[in-house]
């Protein structure tokens, strides 16, 4: 009998992007893969003691690991101070370096995070940026920055806003937001009125939708999830609900692969 597999969640924290925090402890981490199946959750963009506290918390819960890329001065501090308090792990990628290379040639480091675009380029650091704020506003997420998007994804279940989303960040260099449309649930209030973003309703035929669900789940089904009645009431909500939103642009997905809508949308 094979044993029950063990999980380590590893929470990355940066005030930057925090990619290579990620992949520096994924290059460690792996090394205990007999015994754990690690998880790993990246924080990017903290810049408050508030916030970083938060991370830790959540690692003490799991019984996790931190593992930090941080430059702000007072945040390192706080963060070294915190790691004697702590019996969690709280790891600094940063710091050996900066410490032995500082003492080696008598000198203390900048620490100033805006040197990044320096090395890493504004493109990329911009890319980055927008690919973290999508995978942070994934299926209703993050609805206090909705402001910040520069599109926002509406539609029902199964109407590709996740693939779409991550296929325009990762492609177009946007800050993508989607919004599942659930029947009888209002969306959030702030849709109806946010003038920035570009605001796009995925709609699909109903046919075509209960395929997709019934195919989701081909070892079981979720009561009413794929039945034709029901998918045609999801999809008038969300007619509904576009109709009330200035300036939005409805796109039907159907048999459209993710490229060609995305073409659409930008």
């Amino acid at each position: 009998m094979s044993k029950a597999r063990k999980y380590l969640y590893a929470h990355i924290i940066s005030d930057a992007t925090g990619i290579a925090a990620e992949r520096a402890a994924r290059a460690a981490l792996v090394q205990f893969y007999k015994r754990y199946e690690t998880i790993f959750v990246r924080h990017a963009f903290l810049k408050t003691p508030k916030q970083l506290s938060r991370v830790i918390d959540m690692a003490e819960e799991q019984n996790g690991v931190v593992v930090y890329s941080v430059v702000h001065k007072s945040l390192r501090e706080w963060l070294i101070a915190e790691n004697k308090r702590r019996t969690t792990p709280i790891v600094d990628i940063l710091g050996p370096i900066l410490d032995q290379v500082g003492a080696r040639f008598r000198i203390k480091p900048v620490l100033d995070r805006a040197l990044l675009r320096r090395v890493l380029g504004d493109a990329s650091i911009s890319l980055a940026e927008s690919i973290d704020y999508t995978l942070r506003h994934d299926d209703g997420l993050g609805e206090e920055t909705l402001g910040k998007a520069d599109i926002i994804l509406m539609g029902v279940s199964r109407t590709s806003k996740t693939p779409t989303s991550l296929y325009i960040s990762c492609n177009h260099n946007q800050k993508v937001a989607n919004i599942p449309l659930i029947l009888g649930i209002k969306p959030p209030n702030k849709v109806f009125h946010l003038k920035k973003p570009v605001i796009v309703g995925l709609t699909i035929a109903p046919e075509k939708l209960a395929l997709i669900r019934r195919g989701r789940f081909k070892r079981g089904s979720v009561e009413g999830y794929s039945d034709l009645h029901t998918i045609s009431q999801e999809l008038a909500f969300s007619h509904e609900i576009f109709s009330r939103i200035k300036h939005i642009q409805i796109i039907d997905v159907t048999d459209r692969p993710i490229e060609e809508v995305a073409s659409m949308i930008i």
